[in-house]
C-alpha cells in the first residue's frame, strides 16, 4: 500500500472515528440533550401562547384542569438518537474526503438543525393534544399518532436535504447537457 493510499485510510479512519465519538457523548449525555429540549420546548410553546409551560429536568408541564400536568423527554423521544446518523456520516464522508469540510460540516449543521425543529414540534403536539382531548387521550393521540407522523415526515424531509447536499457536485461553467 503507497504512503498515500495509506494516509487516505487513516485520514477515513480518523474521521469515522470521530463521528462515533461524537456520537458516544451524544448518547452519554442523552439526558442533558432532553432537558435541553424540554426547556427550549416551554419556552417556545409559551411563546407560541399555547400553553403556560414549565420545564423541570427532561419534563415539560403546564396547568390542565386546575391541576399540573406534563410528558417526560425519555431517551426514546429524545432527538439525540436522531443525532447519530448525520453525525457519523458526515465525519466519515470528510475523513473520506468524498466532500469538503465546509460542506459536510454546513449539511451536519442544518440536518441538527432541522431535527431539533421537528422534534420541537412533535412535542409541541403532545401539548395541544393533552389539552385538546385531556391527559391521557391527547397524550395517546400525539405520542402514537400524530407525533409519529411528525416524526416520520421530518425525518425523510432532513434524509433527502442531506443527502442532496453532501451529493451535490460542482458543475461546470457554460456546459450544456450532451454537448462537449
Amino acid at each position: 500500500m503507497t504512503g498515500s493510499r495509506r494516509g487516505s485510510w487513516l485520514r477515513a479512519c480518523a474521521g469515522g472515528l470521530i463521528g462515533v465519538a461524537v456520537a458516544v457523548v451524544t448518547l452519554w449525555r442523552w439526558h442533558d440533550i432532553a432537558s435541553g429540549e424540554a426547556w427550549l420546548n416551554a419556552q417556545l410553546v409559551r411563546a407560541a401562547g399555547l400553553a403556560d409551560t414549565k420545564s423541570i429536568g427532561a419534563a415539560v408541564i403546564f396547568p390542565l384542569d386546575e391541576r399540573w400536568v406534563g410528558f417526560m423527554v425519555s431517551s426514546g423521544c429524545s432527538v439525540a438518537l436522531l443525532l447519530i446518523p448525520p453525525i457519523v456520516l458526515a465525519s466519515t464522508l470528510i475523513g473520506f474526503r468524498r466532500i469538503s469540510m465546509s460542506r459536510g460540516l454546513n449539511a451536519l449543521a442544518l440536518a441538527v438543525v432541522l431535527l431539533v425543529t421537528v422534534n420541537q414540534i412533535r412535542l409541541a403536539a403532545v401539548v395541544v393534544s393533552m389539552q385538546t382531548w385531556g391527559f391521557q387521550l391527547g397524550y395517546e393521540r400525539s405520542h402514537v399518532l400524530i407525533g409519529s407522523v411528525i416524526t416520520t415526515a421530518g425525518l425523510i424531509a432532513v434524509t433527502i436535504l442531506f443527502v442532496v447536499l453532501v451529493g451535490r457536485t460542482k458543475r461546470i461553467r457554460g456546459a450544456v447537457a450532451g454537448v462537449h
